[in-house]
């Protein structure tokens, strides 16, 4: 008899075993269940069921008893289907009493030099185009930061499934999205575990093996002291019996070697390494603002609302067609980064309701309210092909609107590109009031508008090795001498906006440098990136 029992318990350990070695493989299908609870318990009830009336107890036993266990049955099932289908409420009301804004401000001082001027798909041919090795390709685009700037980051990942089972990621490839020109640098140091790898070096079997119940966000390429690292921020959940909660877990991050850390929020923030990286989830930020439609203190208030009455309802807005959608990277004149979500009243309206900010450090939210109707930025794109009607329409594309405060006022930043991607044809702001189109052919003069708020300001620029910089206390203010080769600069804090004062700051000898003036006053300032190997 235990014979028989072992060899039916072996092969049962067996397949149990295969199944937790290849848990990775059915990752989509365990948090379909573990993020809707209700799924699992009416399977229990079902299998329960089942088991029961195999062994005819509804036959044999007393009619009423068996009547009564039916009605049990048949009335726990209709409760879990009622609740299954208010668990996203539940979800989204538990979601926005936690995340929700914690002040509104009128406009947020977005910086003037680290705009989103090259959109993503250009980027992707700027950077596909360079690629020369025969078995190797690019990953999917992702935005990242280098040096304190946000750019384009591009895996270089093997071609074909065959080269993905033997051979190894080359690299990152980086490409500058504050200009219009084709700035890139490419670091080939070999990835021991990456994306589009296959079968055991893959980059999610090597996470969900570290840690499981969790959603992965977008991977992102991270060049720290000479290693490139893989950092992955992840959704977590808070079990809540009946429903569960979205809440930012932690970040992964894997080193070249293909060693996998599992860092806490709190740990995330205290490493150096990341330091003024995007940690918060950028996927959970969509959650956080769909959940602002369940404002109101009870569950089925909120229901009630977006079923009948639409109150305060808004709408996240993505352009269709263009493979970008929100939230968007910006970049504060002090230095921090936000993610950025505009969106919509409910309807068929196509104002501006408010755009979100979410600290991509720590997750804090804010609120940008404004007192008039303004332009949304689906019909900002309308405006600008409306501004340009000898344009062909289609052969190129408007995209990634961004608004962008100009003394205190909303405009919308559209590229216009080839259908291709293969470059920038112009640079539009559409005034979020006025309805003001505004064209740009160079990203100086698009550069200095931000900065004056006014067409065909001249730009100069001076470049070269920094051999000196000095500092000093007058009127109250700092000043700085700035000797770049053989030009020597003289500079005010009073005169630079934060994001300059911070960079001016940051500026060491021997660095290589352009600084860009326009009518005697400093626009920017650029660090050329070091060598990667």
């Amino acid at each position: 008899m235990r014979k028989k029992e072992l060899g039916l318990f072996l092969p049962v350990l067996i397949f149990i075993g295969i199944l937790w070695f290849f848990r990775p493989w059915f990752h989509g299908i365990v948090m379909s269940f573990y993020r809707n609870p209700t799924i699992i318990y009416l399977f229990i009830i079902l299998a329960a069921i089942l088991i029961y009336s195999s062994k005819k107890r509804f036959v044999e036993g007393n009619t009423k008893r068996n009547a009564s266990l039916g009605g049990t049955f048949a009335l726990v099932i209709l409760l879990l289907i009622i609740i299954s289908v208010f668990t996203g409420a539940l979800s989204n009301t538990a979601l926005y009493k936690e995340y929700h804004p914690t002040q509104v401000s009128n406009e947020l001082e977005l910086s003037s030099s680290k705009i989103r001027i090259l959109p993503k798909l250009t980027a992707y041919r700027y950077a596909v185009d360079t690629i020369e090795y025969a078995r190797y390709t690019l990953g999917s685009s992702h935005l990242t930061i280098r040096d304190g700037t946000p750019v384009w980051g591009f895996f270089i990942i093997p071609d074909g499934a065959w080269n993905a089972i033997r051979l190894k990621d080359k690299g990152v490839l980086f490409v500058d999205m504050n200009t219009t020109q084709a700035r890139m640098e490419r670091i080939e140091n070999e990835l021991q575990v990456g994306p589009g790898m296959q079968i055991f070096d893959n980059l999610e079997w090597n996470l969900y093996k570290k840690h499981y119940l969790i959603d992965l966000d977008i991977p992102r390429a991270l060049y720290h002291e000479g290693k490139i690292y893989i950092v992955i921020p992840y959704i977590s959940y808070s079990f809540r019996v009946f429903y569960t909660v979205p809440k930012w877990g932690g970040v992964l991050i894997v080193d070249e070697e293909g060693n996998v850390e599992d860092l806490t929020p709190e740990e995330a923030l205290k490493d150096e390494r990341l330091k003024d990286f995007p940690i918060f989830p950028e996927l959970l930020t969509r959650k956080i603002v769909h959940a602002q439609n369940y404002w109101k203190e009870s569950v089925l208030s909120n229901v009630k609302n977006l079923w009948l009455h639409h109150e305060n309802q808004i709408e996240l807005i993505d352009v269709s067609g263009q493979g970008n959608r929100q939230p968007f990277l910006v970049i504060a004149n002090d230095g921090r980064e936000y993610w950025m979500i505009a969106v919509e009243p409910y309807g068929r309206a196509h104002g501006l309701a408010a755009i979100y900010l979410i600290n991509a450090q720590t997750g804090e939210m804010s609120q940008v309210k404004f007192e008039t109707p303004l332009t949304g930025p689906v019909k900002a794109i309308d405006y600008v092909k409306k501004a340009l009607p000898t344009f062909d329409w289609s052969q190129f594309m408007a995209v990634e609107p961004i608004p962008i405060f100009l003394n205190g006022e909303l405009w919308w930043r559209v590229a216009i590109i080839p259908g291709s991607g293969s470059g920038v044809a112009k640079i539009a702001f559409v005034n979020a009031e006025t309805k003001e189109v505004k064209i740009f052919e160079n990203e100086d003069e698009v550069r200095a508008f931000l900065l004056y708020g006014q067409v065909g300001a001249k730009i100069e620029e001076i470049s070269g090795i920094v051999g000196a910089i000095y500092s000093y206390i007058k009127d109250g203010n700092t000043h700085w001498i700035l000797i770049i080769d053989n030009e020597t600069l003289y500079l005010s804090a009073g005169q630079l906006s934060d994001e300059l004062i911070l960079k001016v700051l940051g500026l060491r000898e021997g660095d290589n440098v352009t600084v860009k003036m326009s009518e005697g006053r400093v626009v920017e300032i650029e660090k050329m990136w070091r060598q990667g190997t």
